[in-house]
């Protein structure tokens, strides 16, 4: 009967949606259960988002950690296993329950376990340690308890074979084990070599995750929060690499074909864009720009946002394009027929969410500019406005998705996170420049964007004049950039460089679908060169508006 019932669990044909749906589920059944047995106390927005997103990057991260465990220990397909482990991840409603029955007025303090290597080694080996009221509490270790003996006889099950499900079961065991203390492994990582991991106790596994949080010029003084906002950090970080490397592992099929689609060209502007906002940001505000263990996950985290935000609007347009594609894009996984629409659904899902936790995980304000990036993507792509189709409009509204990048990773290091000390020369540079140029994208879907009544440049001018009023943008954009910084010693770069992209713009030998990897190759070494000489302190030219 137990066969019959996993047999059935297996073969259910749980989409991603609906994984989200329910896993999302299952923690909000725990967060309230929690927050109810504590008697709905009054807590400030800031530590409930912080500890509501703890939980669920907790346990996403676990989902991730054990479904990639069993897949590989029993070479089964991913999605069985995960539509067993759904099922058996209620359990995590459990532990607030139990430890309110348990304690009773005592009451336990469910939290991870800080201590020395010494320390968590004799934990291991005695089930947590002697005190379950602190810590690794009863609720938490019947949980754990339940979820090896189920997962030995999912094994046993599986395989039928005793050994094989009871080093499963320790397996397991260890994997939980590490969740349940991992700040303090993540502290002998963090601390060495100025600290030896042997030499490392509770009290510095606890100095370093429950000091006030501070990265950049965010400071947050609620200890009580400051674990919550660091683990965070920590999470989505591992996370993103967990789901690379599962689809990798198990889809890699597909895996490859979406690699080949991202439009690698605009994931290297959209990390560019950020990191010359906080490049601005440090340069403003050089006693902000100090780079710490989580400054550098709260850049990385932002960086990651924008590149799933980008590849969010790249799963939603190429849906929406789907008919501009087999004409012009015939290779595109969509346009193909190599991948579904609904599997595309499901990565832009994906994609978007993703995109919006790893901003959240830096700070609210992140959340939201990422939120209009992503609204400015699906206006450009989608119906009712579909705004692509109408020329300037559609680069000028793609400008301003740049510019909000830019945006992000300059509060990132600016005083009081905001916006006030931004360069406006930038904003119209970037504006100007972005809006002149971009348009070089759709030299390559002529054919196709005039079928399906998406009027670029190239569509109302045709390839050569296309190419020659782009080509001018690009030039006019170049000798903006030396007026605007008022930066004379840009003149001759500028010239050389716009003059160079000019001709590049003109030659038809270069085909319409690599002429922009020559572009942005030229922009990439004028960016280098305006760091370097305006930007380097030797050359002591002042920017500031």
């Amino acid at each position: 009967m137990i066969q019959r019932i996993i047999d059935k669990i297996e073969s259910y044909p749980l989409s991603i949606p609906q994984f989200l749906l329910a896993f999302s589920a299952i923690i909000a059944v725990r967060m309230l259960g929690e927050n109810l047995l504590m008697g709905l106390g009054d807590k400030s927005l800031g530590f409930f988002i912080g500890s509501a997103l703890a939980a669920y990057l907790f346990f996403l991260f676990s989902f991730l950690l054990v479904l990639i465990f069993l897949a590989v220990y029993l070479k089964e397909n991913l999605q069985k296993i995960s539509n067993v482990l759904l099922w058996g991840f209620w359990l995590a409603v459990l532990p607030p329950i139990l430890d309110k029955i348990l304690c009773g007025s005592q009451k336990c303090w469910s939290f991870y376990a800080f201590d020395s290597l010494s320390g968590l080694l004799k934990r291991f080996f005695t089930f947590f340690g002697s005190d379950p009221t602190l810590g690794i509490t009863y609720g938490v270790r019947i949980e754990v308890a339940l979820a090896v003996i189920f997962v030995a006889i999912y094994i046993f099950l599986k395989t039928k074979n005793v050994l094989k499900s009871a080093i499963g079961a320790i397996l397991l065991y260890i994997i939980l084990f590490i969740l349940g203390s991992f700040p303090s492994w993540l502290a002998y990582f963090l601390l060495f070599p100025e600290k030896s991991p042997f030499l490392v106790q509770g009290f510095d596994v606890a100095g370093l995750f429950l000091s006030p949080m501070r990265y950049f010029s965010i400071e947050n003084g609620d200890i009580l929060n400051a674990l919550n906002v660091k683990m965070n950090l920590v999470y989505a970080f591992l996370i993103v690499f967990l789901l690379s490397f599962s689809f990798w592992s198990f889809y890699r099929e597909k895996f490859w074909l979406i690699t080949k689609n991202v439009r690698w060209i605009q994931v290297s502007m959209h990390i560019g864009i950020v990191l010359a906002g906080a490049g601005l940001g440090a340069f403003y505000y050089p006693q902000n720009a100090s780079l710490g263990i989580f400054s550098f996950l709260a850049l990385a985290n932002l960086i990651l946002a924008a590149v799933f935000a980008w590849l969010a609007s790249v799963f939603l347009n190429d849906r929406e394009d789907v008919a501009i594609d087999r004409l012009t894009n015939f290779r595109r996984p969509l346009a193909s027929g190599k991948m579904e629409s609904e599997e595309y659904g499901s990565l832009f899902l994906v994609s978007f969410l993703a995109s919006l936790i790893l901003a959240l995980t830096v700070g609210v304000k992140f959340f939201l500019l990422i939120l209009a990036y992503q609204f400015i993507a699906w206006a450009y792509s989608s119906f009712p406005y579909r705004l692509k189709r109408f020329p300037v409009v559609s680069t000028f509204l793609s400008a301003w998705a740049f510019l909000i990048l830019c945006f992000s990773g300059f509060i990132l290091i600016s005083d009081s996170q905001n916006l006030s000390g931004f360069p406006a020369k930038f904003i119209w540079l970037l504006v100007f420049s972005l809006t002149l140029s971009l348009p070089i994208k759709d030299l390559k879907d002529i054919e196709g964007d005039k079928y399906d009544g998406v009027w670029t440049i190239p569509v109302l001018l045709g390839e050569t004049w296309g190419r020659f009023a782009i080509g001018l943008g690009i030039f006019a954009s170049y000798g903006l950039s030396v007026v605007l910084l008022n930066a004379k010693i840009l003149f001759f770069p500028a010239m050389i460089l716009g003059a160079l992209s000019f001709w590049i713009m003109q030659n038809k030998k270069i085909p319409p679908r690599r002429v922009h990897i020559w572009v942005f190759g030229l922009l990439f070494i004028y960016v280098f060169i305006l760091v370097y000489l305006v930007f380097y302190p030797a050359f002591g030219l002042n920017l500031r508006v």
